[in-house]
């Protein structure tokens, strides 16, 4: 049981890395290319929303003005599940032992020891 949950936890960290990898990724390709768009609407490629980019406008898409909005919330999204995944691989291999002893001085430790079950 204890190798299924060490397997799941890193097979969740090596996802979540690779989304939060491809979301990175996609945000830097988005900011390099968004100035290169249409500076009039261009309804027949969907370019129709306004956007200032250093100054002068461009028309971006609909994919490209949610990507603006969502993609830096699930970045976080992403990062804090990563975090999460990589504690509980910490934690699966993380081997505590504890001993514990009770030493608890008794009279009754003085007399001699009476066996159960012997009347």
């Amino acid at each position: 049981m204890t190798r299924r949950i060490q397997l799941l936890s890193k097979l969740l960290l090596a996802f979540f890395v690779a989304c939060t990898l491809a979301i990175l990724a996609a945000w830097a390709i988005l900011l390099t290319t968004i100035c290169s768009n249409p500076r009039t609407p261009m309804p027949e490629t969907q370019h129709v929303i306004a956007y200032n980019c250093h100054g002068m406008t461009v028309f971006i898409s609909h994919l490209e003005n949610t990507m603006l909005h969502w993609l830096i919330p699930l970045e976080c999204l992403f990062i804090f599940l990563s975090l999460i995944a990589a504690a509980m691989v910490v934690l699966a291999h993380a081997k505590v032992q504890i001993d514990v002893q009770i030493h608890h001085p008794d009279a009754s430790s003085k007399s001699p020891r009476r066996e159960v079950g012997h009347d």
